[in-house]
């Protein structure tokens, strides 16, 4: 059975429309991109989430960093519609815009797939 993007579209929970992005991105990115997810959220023992913690797991970092040539990078934070920015989240928004990176915080998959058509990352 084939799942589409489509499919995901009004499932309502930001992990659907993460997966349902990253599939279209593989069909439609351009070529010379690279996108990377930053698996931050999820419910971990006190012992993984040291761990990770330890390894370099940052709060505030969004889902994805897609990266294109030239040195631009693209930060992805995707929210439902009620979803809202913690502290960390606004902190890290605001030192992309401070130093140039591109941050979208997309509320649905239409919206994150013409964000990422309108700057170029999409055919």
């Amino acid at each position: 059975m084939s799942i589409s993007a489509k499919d995901y579209r009004n499932s309502g929970s930001e992990h659907d429309m993460q997966a349902a992005l990253l599939m279209h991105l593989t069909l439609f990115a351009r070529r010379d991109s690279w996108c990377i997810a930053i698996p931050n959220a999820g419910q971990r023992t006190p012992h993984a989430a040291r761990r990770l913690k330890v390894e370099g797991m940052t709060a505030g970092v969004p889902d994805l960093c897609i990266l294109i040539p030239d040195g631009k990078v693209i930060w992805v934070e995707l929210k439902t519609g009620k979803g809202r920015q913690g502290p960390a989240q606004k902190n890290f928004q605001k030192f992309c815009e401070q130093t140039g990176h591109t941050y979208l915080m997309p509320r649905s998959l239409d919206e994150a797939i013409g964000m990422l058509t309108k700057i170029g990352i999409l055919t």
